[in-house]
């Protein structure tokens, strides 16, 4: 019998399957099991069948499916890595592209490997083991400080620069079509107006510069200051008359400590002419000449106020004399700077400086800025309001601000919601040399942070983000192992530590950047640094804790105290917390850490806490806060203070008197209800919080 069309014969060597079959042939003639159709009387060494696909690499069988592939084919990604790999140079065991040692990279700050990866085309996990082999550990995505991106360029062939701030900046506006180099100034004459004249007061601590700015503004500033010592910054205008007509001017006032270094610097920057103030008793100062080359690096003119004439032992001519080394030449000299002898304390001769402002103001420089455009300026000073959020006070440098702007500042923004004075009025637009309070902003910005209006909010929002990731970047560079103020001494002479990390919180900004640029200029010697990780205003907060724990920081608080639940969180975590009201000690106190001096010292420990819910208010007693105590024990004569938001409004208190209803007591435990008295102090609103300490001695371990 002939064999059917359909089926054909297995060649030899088949392997005894059918085309597509999926069991052996039976040898002799019996029917194969595998593939449809198999019949019998099939040749020895395979059945026969229709035959469908072949999945090995065998072509012996036929059927229509025919064999499977058998080579594979690289792709063309394939190829282009193996290429890759062939012409770069292996480095530690891993192939990279190397630059020819004149390439530069520009990367930002905070910039990570994989940043770095992206730029020359490599990849990531190659320059991590590259940077191991180097010394290194780091992750791909973990920001680097600008050492080790130097230290990994050298040994690719790259020349890296980390983009300075002023860079990154403008890059970062041009993305959104703004020009940072924009000139404050119309180009055209005509669009020009007149604007006051902007002054800085600046000179030696005590020599007078708040109480002669309290007599310019007939308002008392220096009671509210610690010590007598100015340490925030502000901006306000006054009137004066000059032949006739009446003219505005613009003041800056700035601290007078040498820690406010920073402070003094970015008011004469801003400011159109320096009221530089000499006592007449004391003569030239350390801060005097500090102060009069701030002004003269800024190039601003300078008009000197001799102050405290009316003091026993004033020598206004030695001033003169002094001033005249420094390249200050009075008038009468035959120089062109002008010398007024005031009094701030008798009021004396405060419309003849103010004269002398306006003319000096006339013959130097041309005040002139246009007020029909978006407006820009300078913040001069930022804090945290409880009841209007972030408070910012701007000073517009061009253009005009009006209520409704959007505007972004550092990394703050906003809606301005409403504008006032420095009285207090409500305004609804500022023009150029203006200085206003500005509500509205997302979170406080820095002291000396610009600002400027945008086009719609989500631009602004934008911007500030891009700016806030910047910062963080940066700062996640600079991270180091945690460490306590008491045994930093002792863990730099182990070997396990070489940098204080510290946290800076304080109620406004401008003191906070001040304290921070005083700690930066410790001479501490080699081998050991300080580092500011992060800084802010308001209150101390589980968040600055939760940093501080993981970067081992101290936190330092300058006229702040933690919000509710924050000490129990630092002291279970074991993070030191300092609290300082003047400036000096907080130095002095970081300054004996990281020198290895810090003596044993007195410990605050807290007694008790009582929340004010009523204040009665006695002829005989002053006033009484009715409070519950929250924790612990208030005791009578104990040390108090009296904090609101988080913000020490009544330090070094006693508790004179203490009463459980009608009876005097001893001590009132947790739980219950009392009335204190505080003696003279008479400051209390229902909701402050009443913090009873004594302090112990702590012996230095």
């Amino acid at each position: 019998m002939m064999p059917n069309r359909t089926e054909r014969p297995a060649p030899a060597g088949a392997g005894g399957r059918p085309g597509g079959g999926r069991g052996p042939g039976r040898p002799g003639g019996a029917p194969g099991t595998g593939g449809p159709g198999a019949g019998s009387g099939a040749p020895a060494g395979g059945g026969f069948g229709k035959g469908g696909r072949g999945r090995g690499g065998t072509q012996g069988a036929f059927g229509k499916g025919g064999a499977g592939r058998g080579k594979q084919r690289k792709s063309k990604r394939a190829k282009r890595q193996e290429l890759e790999q062939m012409s770069a140079p292996s480095l530690g065991g891993v192939s990279v592209p190397r630059g020819d040692g004149n390439t530069v990279i520009r990367l930002r700050r905070g910039s990570s490997i994989t940043d770095f990866a992206d730029k020359i085309e490599a990849n990531p996990a190659a320059l991590v083991t590259v940077l191991f082999h180097l010394g290194e550990m780091a992750t791909a995505t973990q920001s680097l400080d600008e050492d080790t991106f130097a230290l990994l360029g050298e040994e690719l062939g790259y020349k890296l620069q980390v983009v300075s701030p002023e860079d990154e900046e403008r890059e970062l506006l041009s993305s959104f079509d703004i020009d940072f180099d924009a000139e404050l100034e119309a180009e055209g004459d005509e669009e020009l107006e007149a604007r006051p004249p902007v002054v800085t007061v600046m000179g030696h601590v005590d020599h007078g510069k708040t109480r002669l700015l309290d007599a310019i503004r007939k308002s008392d500033v220096m009671a509210g200051e610690h010590g007598g010592i100015t340490q925030h910054i502000g901006a306000y205008q006054v009137t004066h008359n000059h032949e006739g007509t009446d003219r505005k001017i613009t003041f800056i006032d700035t601290p007078g400590h040498e820690a406010f270094t920073a402070m003094r610097a970015r008011g004469a920057k801003v400011t159109d002419i320096a009221i530089l103030v000499v006592a007449a008793d004391d003569g030239v100062m350390p801060q005097t000449v500090e102060a009069l080359n701030h002004a003269q690096a800024a190039n601003v003119p300078i008009v000197v106020a001799v102050n405290k004439i009316d003091k026993e032992g004033a020598n206004p001519e030695k001033v003169r004399g002094q001033l005249t080394e420094y390249g200050l030449v009075p008038e009468e000299y035959g120089g062109d700077t002008m010398f007024v002898e005031v009094s701030a304390r008798q009021n004396l001769n405060i419309d003849e400086l103010l004269e002398a402002v306006l003319l000096t103001a006339d013959a130097a420089l041309d005040m002139r800025a246009n007020p029909n455009k978006d407006a820009r300026g300078i913040a001069i000073e930022a804090n945290l309001d409880k009841g209007r959020g972030a408070v910012a006070t701007v000073l517009v440098q061009s253009g005009t601000l009006r209520v409704g702007d959007t505007i972004v500042a550092g990394t703050a923004h906003g809606r301005v919601r409403a504008m006032f004075d420095d009285d207090g009025s409500a305004l609804t637009e500022a023009g150029p040399s203006r200085p206003v309070q500005v509500l509205g902003l997302s979170n406080v910005p820095r002291a000396g942070d610009t600002f400027f209006v945008t086009a719609d909010e989500r631009t602004a929002r934008q911007i500030a983000e891009k700016r806030e990731a910047a910062d963080r970047n940066a700062a996640l560079a600079k991270r180091r192992k945690r460490i306590s103020l008491e045994d930093f001494d002792q863990a730099v002479a182990e070997g396990k530590i070489d940098t204080l990390n510290l946290i800076l919180k304080g109620d406004v900004s401008g003191a906070v950047e001040a304290l921070e640029d005083a700690l930066l200029k410790i001479d501490v010697g080699e081998g050991v640094q300080l580092r500011v990780i992060h800084r802010g205003v308001g209150a101390i907060t589980q968040n600055d804790v939760n940093l501080a724990t993981v970067d081992s920081a101290v936190i330092i608080g300058f006229n702040v105290k933690p919000a509710e639940r924050v000490a129990e969180l630092a002291d279970r975590e074991g993070v030191d917390m300092r609290f300082y009201s003047v400036i000096y000690a907080a130095i002095d106190d970081i300054e004996a850490a990281l020198k290895g001096m810090l003596k044993p010292e007195y410990e605050e420990v807290q007694l008790g806490t009582a929340e004010v819910r009523e204040v009665f208010r006695s002829s005989k007693f002053g006033n009484i806060a009715g409070s519950i105590v929250r924790s612990g024990i208030i005791r009578r004569n104990a040390k108090a203070r009296v904090t609101r938001d988080g913000k020490i409004i009544g330090d070094n208190l006693t508790v004179e008197s203490l009463k459980r209803f009608k009876d005097d007591a001893t001590e009132v435990r947790t739980d219950f209800e009392c009335g204190i008295g505080l003696g003279s102090y008479n400051d209390i609103t229902e909701g402050d919080i009443i913090e009873t300490f004594e302090m112990r001695e702590k012996p230095r371990v």
